[in-house]
Formats: structure tokens, C-alpha cells, sequence
């Protein structure tokens, strides 16, 4: 069961696509909110993270996907994108999960450039909190950088304008109208810096590990928080920025299961 709806503040309205099991009550007490991250990146992985959520959903856990205002199915256009937007919808999304979703915590999950806004979200909280990252851009410089460096190569690498010279909008960057404000935020952002709450729990699932990571989990453990990390099967790794594949679905099916067992509790982290 996937049950579509809007909510959010008025004027500010967010779509939303609860996943469920058909007339049944939840079976567990902690549902799951997917953040999808931003840019390209969303619109590729919509398929990988509707699948997880319904898998999820099958096992009794309530499972939330929603669309960041100014992107998909929310209202506003994307040049109003924001950090400070983000944080609210992550705020707005999580209390309407527990109230839709009959359960007393949320779990967060998120995928790649989602991690920045939710880690600058969570810092906020005062009590611990569950947090599934994938595949995480950890560092918003680098993010930036990867971004506009994309950007480049659609227009000028890629061989997508043959024998023409194509140059963007101001403020365009990788087909969307994005304010210098929200790369600004993003840029200035360190995951290794935001602290989560004491006692908070991070698990993360990725394909390779790297000194981001490593510091981001030194950083966080220092503070009192449970880092793991699993890694998934290097073979079915998601070419992201391979200019040639700009614009596909990404669905990477064994990391989708993988997550989904460990999210339904059949195999331990």
C-alpha cells in the first residue's frame, strides 16, 4: 500500500507517498522517513528509494517519502529550494510520519547530498536519534564542486551538443535554477562538524570507505555517538558522475535488499 497525500504549512505544501501494509497496524513502534537528495541525484534514485520504502512497508513499518518544497510533486519552484526550507520540511515530514504513521519515534534515512540537510537538522534535536546514511556526501564543498563539475561536462565533455555551442542560464546548474544561496549554505557545511545528540546511533551503508568518512565517524564518536558501517557489493556501485550516464535511473537492486534486511531487522548491522 502506497498512499499519496500533501501536508505541510499553508502556502508551503510538500507531497508525501506513505508506505504501508495493507489494513494492517504497524507492527513496529519506529517508522522510516527516506530523504532523497537533491538535483539529478533525486530523480535518478526515485525508483531505488520507492522500492526500499515499500519493502519496508511490507514488513509493518510505516515508510515516508516525500518531495523537498520546490522539488517534484511539492509546490514551489526550484530556485526556492533552501537549507533553511530543508530543515523545515524534515521537521514538518517527521511529525506528520509519527502522526499518519501511529508510532512514537522516526527513524531517518538518507542518500548522498540529503545527508547534509538532515545531519544539519538532527543537530538540533536534544534527544539521541536513528540515522541510516547511503552513500553519503559528507563534505558541502566537495559536493558543490562535484556539482558545477558535472555541470561542465554535460555542456562541454559529454558530446550531448555536437557541433554547437551551448551555454546555460544564469543560476542554472545541471538543468535546475539554483540559488546562490542554497550552494552558498550547502557549501559551508561539514557533516564531521554537525553533532548529533549523545547516544545517537549512525549507521552507514556505502560502497567504499574514505577519509571523509573516517573522519566524519571519529568526529561523531567523540561526541558520544554509535557509528557502523556496512559496505555494499562494489560491483553494482552507481556511476554518478559518468557524464554518459547523466539523467538514467539509478536502481541498485542487491544494495536496495541489503538495506531493506537490515531495515526490517531480518539481518543485524
Amino acid at each position: 500500500m502506497s498512499a499519496p497525500f500533501f501536508f505541510g504549512a499553508p502556502g508551503r505544501n510538500l507531497f508525501g507517498l506513505l508506505h504501508g501494509r495493507d489494513g494492517a497496524n504497524p507492527e513496529s513502534n519506529q517508522a522510516l522517513l527516506l530523504c532523497a537528495p537533491l538535483l539529478q541525484d533525486g530523480i535518478r534514485s526515485h525508483r531505488a528509494l520507492w522500492s526500499l520504502a515499500q519493502t519496508v512497508g511490507q514488513y509493518g513499518i510505516p515508510a515516508l517519502t516525500f518531495d523537498w518544497y520546490g522539488t517534484g510533486d511539492s509546490g514551489g519552484q526550484d530556485i526556492e529550494l533552501s537549507l533553511p526550507g530543508m530543515l523545515d520540511d524534515l521537521e514538518r515530514a517527521s511529525t506528520e510520519l509519527l502522526r499518519r504513521g501511529e508510532v512514537d519515534s522516526v527513524q531517518f534515512l538518507a542518500l548522498r547530498s540529503a545527508v547534509l540537510p538532515l545531519l544539519a537538522a538532527l543537530e538540533r534535536r536534544v534527544d539521541p536519534v536513528d540515522v541510516v546514511l547511503w552513500d553519503p556526501q559528507l563534505v558541502g564543498a566537495t559536493l558543490v564542486a562535484s556539482w558545477r563539475e558535472q555541470h561542465w561536462q554535460q555542456l562541454h565533455g559529454s558530446g550531448r551538443y555536437v557541433n554547437v555551442t551551448h551555454e546555460s542560464d544564469e543560476g542554472e546548474l545541471l538543468g535546475f535554477a539554483v540559488s546562490n544561496a542554497l550552494l552558498d549554505s550547502l557549501a559551508a557545511l561539514d557533516a564531521a562538524h554537525l553533532r548529533l545528540p549523545r547516544g545517537s546511533r549512525v549507521r552507514m551503508a556505502v560502497w567504499e570507505m574514505d577519509d571523509e568518512i573516517d573522519r566524519f565517524a571519529r568526529e561523531q564518536r567523540a561526541g558520544g555517538v554509535s557509528v557502523e558501517a556496512v559496505l555494499l557489493d562494489e560491483g553494482e556501485r552507481p556511476e554518478w558522475n559518468v557524464p554518459s550516464r547523466f539523467g538514467g535511473q539509478v536502481f541498485p537492486r542487491r544494495a536496495v535488499a541489503q538495506l531493506a534486511q537490515r531495515m526490517t531487522a531480518q539481518v543485524p548491522w
